[in-house]
């Protein structure tokens, strides 16, 4: 499968974009978090949860207000000293997708 990059900045590595706003509201084992910053691939949360790098999660996501969709991520990355956790999507749904893109479009738009 082919893949495309979305971001055009030289210095960065990753394939998609960070946004910071809209906020992503994210439910894990029932319990509430913000996101620090999300893309199309994946999301950065600080908090303290029990995982390890590696480990898959299942959880309900939230965008703008809308309605919540699922998703299932895998941990990435986890920094002990500062509990952020780096979050990358697996099998998203196309509709969780076109929920998160009309965000960051309606989040654009605005911008104007």
């Amino acid at each position: 499968m082919r893949t495309s990059r979305t971001n055009f900045d030289r210095q960065e590595a990753r394939r998609d974009r960070r946004y910071a706003q809209p906020f992503l509201n994210v439910a894990i084992d029932g319990q509430d978090y913000v996101s620090d910053n999300w893309s199309l691939g994946g999301f950065h949360l600080t908090a303290k949860l029990p995982v390890e790098a590696g480990t898959t999660v299942t959880g309900m996501l939230r965008v703008d207000g809308a309605d919540a969709f699922p998703f299932t991520a895998v941990v990435v990355r986890k920094d002990r000293a500062s509990d952020a956790v780096a979050f990358r999507f697996q099998n998203l749904s196309p509709l969780a997708v076109s929920k998160l893109d009309r965000a960051l479009a309606r989040r654009l738009v605005r911008r104007r």
